[in-house]
């Protein structure tokens, strides 16, 4: 099996944490085969920061949105370049601390699961975001039937054939990938953000 792993990071005014994001990742005893970064319309600087870490690493590449299209849409854009076996998808602020990504891709691994989540013990986010992401789960779950114990978390791994699902599917990936798909959350007490496993 090709165990090839990418990383898509969607980047929006990440100037202050991308660089430290990226060489955490890269510092890793895990050796990723690539990082894609989807700037999506920042206003500071993070694109010119962005081709600095595309110097210095070579498993670094960057696409660039237009404008600003929102989260969802910039992991689509990410994923539609994905070359992968497996697609980690993770924020660009620490918020998935990257040391974790090993436990998703090991999880994920095992063949069991299409899908591994990474839940929040605290969420930080932005109050505006915490609110779209209730309300992405509220029409989840009455539209679509989804189970009021999976979480919908922007911390996840994909296995391929999920990727190629989603990129063919013309509604907003965080709604439908849960759907038919088998899926774990990752929950470890002694790590320091997630706390338990779930399976679908």
């Amino acid at each position: 099996m090709n165990n090839q792993v990418s990383i898509y990071i969607p980047a929006y005014n990440a100037e202050s944490t991308i660089r430290e994001v990226i060489d955490s990742i890269l510092n890793q005893s895990y050796k990723f085969d690539e990082i894609i970064l989807v700037n999506d319309g920042s206003t500071d600087n993070t694109v010119e920061i962005c081709r600095k870490l595309i110097s210095k690493y070579k498993q670094v590449r960057m696409i660039e949105l237009a404008r600003n299209f929102g989260e969802h849409n910039a992991v689509m854009a990410g994923l539609n370049h994905c070359r992968g076996n497996m697609a980690v998808i993770m924020d660009d602020d620490f918020q998935n601390p990257p040391s974790e990504i090993q436990i998703l891709v090991d999880e994920i691994s095992t063949g069991k699961c299409d899908v591994v989540y990474g839940e929040y013990i605290k969420k930080q986010h932005h109050w505006f975001r915490n609110l779209g992401s209730l309300l992405n789960g509220f029409v989840a779950k009455f539209a679509l039937g989804k189970p009021r114990t999976l979480y919908l978390s922007s911390f996840k791994i994909l296995n391929r054939f999920v990727i190629n699902e989603i990129i063919n599917y013309i509604l907003l990936f965080s709604i439908i990938i849960f759907y038919g798909f088998q899926t774990t959350f990752f929950l470890n007490p002694l790590k320091n953000q997630f706390n338990n496993i779930y399976c679908k």
